[in-house]
């Protein structure tokens, strides 16, 4: 099989795996859980069918259509990164509103450099919007590495097992994101003669993402759920959670109603509930022994 032939079973046999992974989240009610994640994978089967007629019947237009589509992709890439990070935080409520409006601030900074970068390379290169957009990728690519170790790390603490649904997004995510970066290293070493071979392995490790999500999908829905009581609690952890909290929600008022979802605070309340339970029996027991000595 030469290049050209691989080249496009690489392109066409991705969506038609993601139209599958479609399937299987809408049937195991996977939709609800990963809505971003869901249309990501919507929007690259639509963006191959878009694409590759283009190709064939306006080829004049395709360079715009194919970078619009990079653009679009990479803000829903940077919103399933946020959908996987919320997922793994839902144990620490407050570590979760704090990320989520760290990545608000993350993505408007992306973009205001993406501008900026385009702006200045406006005068020194040919196509100054195309830098732009692949220094924002670079920027997402670093970002879903960075999840992908975070789950790595912490997965045990959040009660995360690698059979886990946000467990194989991350994983599968990571691996793209990691050999795009390699890519790009080795095209700033050997220049645009690296491109096919660039091109070519980037499709074969996203279409192994693609088999490793569709994998995910079909893996049995006992397996996908997170188990509270892997969940391994952590003193610091809870420590950051309620500073987190604290910041996020300032106010006195709001701070013990969100508070109460600490892992400390349920700690203290079933010891509290033990000892109370305890001790029901004993007086009881005394106020029985009372009676019979009154009678």
């Amino acid at each position: 099989m030469n290049s050209f032939v691989l080249t496009y079973v690489l392109w066409l046999a991705a969506p038609a795996v993601q139209l599958g992974i479609l399937f299987f989240m809408f049937r195991r009610k996977l939709r609800s859980e990963f809505p971003f994640f869901f249309s990501y994978t919507a929007l690259q089967v639509i963006n191959v069918a878009v694409l590759f007629t283009i190709y064939h019947f306006r080829p004049a237009e395709y360079f715009y259509i194919y970078w619009t589509a990079a653009t679009v992709s990479i803000f829903m890439g940077f919103a399933v990164i946020h959908e996987v990070f919320c997922y793994a935080m839902r144990p620490y409520i407050g570590l979760r509103d704090l990320g989520s409006m760290l990545f608000r601030w993350a993505a408007l900074i992306l973009v205001l450099f993406s501008g900026l970068l385009a702006l200045s390379s406006a005068i020194t290169e040919s196509h100054p919007i195309m830098a732009a957009i692949i220094s924002l990728e670079r920027s997402v690519r670093l970002m879903q590495c960075g999840l992908l170790l975070f789950i790595f790390v912490c997965s045990t603490y959040l009660g995360l097992t690698w059979k886990n649904f946000a467990s194989g997004i991350a994983l599968g995510f990571g691996l793209v994101a990691a050999t795009d970066l390699v890519m790009f290293s080795l095209r700033a070493q050997f220049g645009q003669r690296w491109d096919s071979q660039m091109s070519l392995i980037n499709s074969l490790i996203y279409n192994l993402s693609v088999l490793l999500w569709f994998g995910y999908t079909i893996v049995p829905k006992d397996a996908r759920k997170r188990v509270p009581s892997e969940v391994v609690y952590r003193p610091l952890f809870d420590r950051w959670n309620q500073a987190a909290m604290a910041l996020v929600t300032p106010s006195p008022a709001l701070v013990p109603a969100v508070s109460g979802h600490t892992y400390l605070t349920e700690i203290e309340r079933t010891v509290e509930n033990i000892m109370a339970q305890k001790a029901a029996p004993s007086s009881n027991g005394h106020s029985e022994k009372d009676n019979q000595k009154v009678s």
